[in-house]
């Protein structure tokens, strides 16, 4: 049992960047306490956030000291605040948890089953996409049991809310700080470089679709693709073009409405 202690190593370390996130982190949080292991530990890292997400979650870390709370000097991103948790992180494997998502109960339980018996540097899983009343906006996204880079090119199946890593990985990678879908391309060249991804069938964590979300339409998430096949992976131009060609295909076929629900799919 994690003790919250400086000399005990949780078996998993959450890491959480938070700007802006009151209407949600509190949901976010809770669905990390509600897990059905307890050795975990909690990274929240406040962005400068302007609203009230820093005392929501000082006053939560003050009642469960498993979560660690930390906030920036001055905004650094997305990007550069996860990796400031990944210099931090104590766990044998490391998952990240956007603080406008939540996770299903038994999501760490089920990711370090699959991470064991596999063996794999990378452990996804299926989710669903709802809005910002928790509503589902899209049917569920369901992942294969394994991926390789050629194939996640054209299909994403990794998404940061989705992923546990190994603390090796952890400690030799970092996001990339200067694009857009800075977590995608990691998992891009972790793959590229022989990285083994697994997925979990379940549907374990829950993407919220915001309408002020970074993700935009998708012809603005199409440049974002195309800038990190050409110039983050340096594809050539032909393999560029075809690769969108499918990626285009897989993105509609993703993002079919439930019937009735209301809102926009948006690209992750």
């Amino acid at each position: 049992m994690y003790t919250g202690t400086e000399a005990t190593s949780p078996l998993v370390s959450v890491i959480m960047p938070a700007y802006n996130m009151a209407a949600f982190i509190e949901e976010a949080i809770a669905s990390v306490q509600s897990q059905s292991i307890s050795d975990w530990e909690l990274i929240v890292i406040d962005d400068c956030s302007r609203d009230s997400t820093r005392e929501i979650v000082g006053a939560m870390a003050q009642k469960d000291p498993r979560i660690r709370f930390l906030c920036n000097e001055e905004n650094m991103g997305v990007a550069k605040t996860r990796n400031r948790g990944m210099e931090l992180f104590r766990g044998k494997y490391v998952a990240f948890l956007d603080s406008d998502d939540y996770w299903m109960p038994n999501m760490l339980e089920e990711m370090v089953r699959r991470a064991e018996e596999t063996g794999a540097d990378i452990v996804y899983c299926s989710y669903k996409l709802v809005d910002e009343q928790g509503k589902k906006v899209c049917n569920d996204f369901l992942v294969p049991p394994e991926t390789t880079f050629e194939e996640s090119i054209v299909r994403s199946v990794i998404t940061c809310s989705t992923v546990l890593v190994t603390a090796e990985l952890a400690r030799e990678n970092r996001f990339p700080t200067d694009m857009y879908h800075e977590d995608i391309a990691m998992w891009f060249r972790i793959l590229r470089e022989g990285g083994v991804a697994r997925g979990v069938a379940q549907v374990l964590a829950a993407y919220r679709q915001r309408s002020d979300s970074r993700s935009a339409g998708k012809l603005v998430s199409a440049r974002r693709r195309w800038t990190i096949y050409r110039h983050h992976l340096k594809l050539p131009v032909a393999k560029c073009l075809m690769t969108m060609v499918q990626y285009g295909f897989y993105g509609v076929m993703k993002y079919k409405k439930v019937t009735g629900a209301g809102g926009v799919c948006r690209d992750v």
